[in-house]
């Protein structure tokens, strides 16, 4: 784990070119997240330039998507449970953001259709393969849902880890580590489909939480 600061040259400046009211979401969010929760960014020098991937991360508040965005060169297309879309004032500012909604309780095809649709147009995807937010203390206690999985090696995707360090302190630095990126090997040998999937997700948690040597089951021949 690298505890270099590096002055993050991406900051808040992935929406330019966007609509209007995304441009006003994330120039007032990040003038406030700045002030206020000081995010700090490790390891920048890993995130791909010239090349659409998938980023994957730990989840430890709704704060995680807004602050890891604002350190990115690129915009980012979020999942999130589609229970946020419940509130009509969030749902708003969810559409205009265009963040995906997903089904955590069933198969979602529509979500799959729009991130297989961001990936096709070289864009990139954000997720928490956990699925939920996730104490410290517990998170070997949470799986992660297989589905993905089989997305990133469809696609071979480029796959980027990352590691916040929740939860947030105000008025203190808050940090974020990136990892080396790296691909699924779709050929990895398991009897079953869904069990392939299985243990290829968790290959990718088990990466994130490596950044800052935080064991996630055991190691395998995953990639």
């Amino acid at each position: 784990m690298s505890n270099k600061i590096t002055k993050n040259p991406y900051y808040g400046k992935n929406s330019k070119g966007r609509n209007l009211t995304v441009r006003i979401i994330t120039k007032i969010v990040g003038f406030l997240a700045k002030l206020i929760f000081r995010p700090t960014y490790h390891n920048i020098h890993y995130i791909p330039l010239n090349e659409n991937y998938m980023l994957f991360s730990n989840h430890h508040s709704l704060l995680d998507p807004v602050l890891i965005h604002l350190g990115m060169p690129k915009y980012v297309y979020w999942v999130a449970k589609e229970e946020l879309f419940n509130v009509p004032i969030l749902k708003f500012f969810l559409k205009k953001i265009e963040v995906i909604s997903l089904n955590r309780d069933e198969v979602d095809l529509t979500a799959m259709r729009q991130i297989v649709s961001c990936i096709k147009t070289g864009n990139i995807i954000g997720l928490f393969p956990q699925g939920k937010r996730v104490d410290r203390e517990k998170y070997e206690e949470v799986i992660p849902q297989a589905g993905v999985a089989s997305i990133c090696t469809r696609f071979n995707m480029t796959i980027l880890p990352c590691y916040s360090s929740g939860p947030y302190k105000a008025f203190r630095r808050n940090h974020f580590y990136f990892g080396a990126p790296f691909c699924l090997n779709p050929k990895f040998n398991n009897s079953k489909k869904s069990e392939r999937n299985q243990d290829l997700v968790i290959e990718i948690v088990r990466r994130c939480y490596q950044i800052v040597d935080l064991p996630y089951f055991r190691e395998n021949n995953y990639s």
